[in-house]
């Protein structure tokens, strides 16, 4: 009998578990949890009750069970070199929660001893995987917009401390807004136009005692990135990454083309509003007006925004999760490679080349100089338009 599922472990049953673990639990028919493990097993024995997990597992048990093939790695940054590093030497495949490692030089580690071993090692964020990016996807690479000239990506929010229950550790070395969050930018970016070659960029860090839960609090890391992007293909534009603004009307992202511009939504969610603007039609219908005055009023006058238009979604999204929240779609997709032998869409060095790009911009900020990029990866392939919100093949 053909194999349908692959058997997964779960290390760290924190915060972020409780979107993971019931998602793939309910919905991911090609992965089985059947194992949990935590540093405070309280927390491991209350995410095996919620899912009906059979086994609550010391870590090293776990990594010792011969049945479970993908351990999921969902704990603190700081940590997942070490748990990611484990996980391969026991001879079963790691997914991580992003970053993939804190350093360059771990990644590296990691990308050699996965290749060394026959494993896989790969890292969130696993939205590239939604309709959302994958709409975009499909309109680049139909040609829609043209030759691509450039692109903006703007992240932009005021902190965590309002709503996260824990937000100290976001304002510590080795997170701020470019560690935490640049990820589903970097990422999506890569995977929508390939690798990076270099870049350039300014931090500050324009509040460095920020009240959290009614005391000052003495921030670590930059809170603000302004970055000039340049990828391999030569394309080149800008990316910024604040938690420092209240409220902006930039975009997540856009993407210019000779014929059009195409907007997309929120990289941290797996769907969302994608329009396309026709820009060839505009130019046709201010070449059909008469006069200067008329071409100006075609040009510049409300009626331009007649050629903005939503663009339906390529991938169902009929989901009942708040904002399309998938999470686990990637373990998805590695369980399918694992099936069908063929390579997973999140890779190695994907996640170490995202890492790579995210360090890269504050050492360029420190050196006031260009980050010239040392890694690179292939861009991943393409999620088949039409599928269902929870399949993947």
């Amino acid at each position: 009998m053909a194999k349908t599922a692959v058997k997964a472990g779960v290390i760290g049953c924190g915060n972020i578990s409780l979107t993971y673990i019931p998602n793939i639990c309910q919905h991911y028919k090609n992965v089985e949890i059947v194992a949990v493990a935590d540093l405070y097993r309280s927390a491991a024995e209350k995410a095996a009750e919620a899912n009906n997990i059979p086994h609550v597992y010391e870590i090293d048990e776990l990594l010792a069970d011969p049945e479970i093939e993908i351990v999921i790695n969902l704990t603190i940054p700081a940590a997942h070199y070490e748990i990611n590093k484990k996980i391969l030497e026991a001879g079963k495949h790691a997914y991580c929660e992003k970053p993939i490692a804190t350093t360059l030089e771990d990644a590296n580690e990691l990308v050699e001893l996965a290749n060394k071993k026959g494993l896989y090692c790969v890292a969130a964020p696993d939205t590239i995987l939604g309709a959302g990016i994958q709409t975009i996807r499909k309109l680049l690479d139909d040609g829609k917009i043209g030759r691509v000239t450039g692109f903006t990506a703007n992240l932009w929010q005021h902190g965590s401390e309002l709503w996260h229950p824990a937000p100290h550790f976001l304002y510590k070395k080795g997170a701020g807004p470019m560690l935490d969050m640049g990820p589903y930018y970097v990422q999506s970016l890569v995977s929508l136009l390939g690798p990076i070659d270099e870049i350039s960029c300014y931090c500050t860090c324009p509040t460095p005692k920020r009240p959290i839960q009614g005391e000052l609090f003495d921030v670590e890391v930059d809170t603000s990135y302004v970055c000039i992007v340049k990828f391999k293909n030569g394309i080149t534009g800008t990316l910024t990454a604040s938690y420092d603004i209240w409220y902006s009307t930039l975009p997540h992202f856009e993407f210019y083309g000779d014929d059009g511009v195409i907007i997309g939504p929120d990289p941290n969610m797996f769907r969302g509003p994608v329009y396309m603007y026709d820009g060839r039609g505009l130019e046709a219908r201010v070449n059909g007006e008469e006069g200067f005055l008329n071409k100006v009023l075609a040009m510049h006058g409300p009626g331009k925004m007649d050629f903005l238009k939503e663009v339906e979604l390529t991938h169902a999204v009929e989901m009942e999760t708040p904002q399309g929240n998938m999470r686990g779609l990637g373990v998805s997709d590695l369980a399918s490679a694992i099936i069908h032998g063929r390579k997973p869409r999140l890779s190695a060095e994907l996640s170490r080349h995202v890492l790579e790009a995210l360090l890269g911009a504050k050492i360029s900020s420190d050196t006031d100089k260009p980050y010239k990029m040392t890694t690179t990866c292939e861009r991943p392939s393409a999620v088949p338009a039409g599928l269902e919100c929870w399949a993947i093949d």
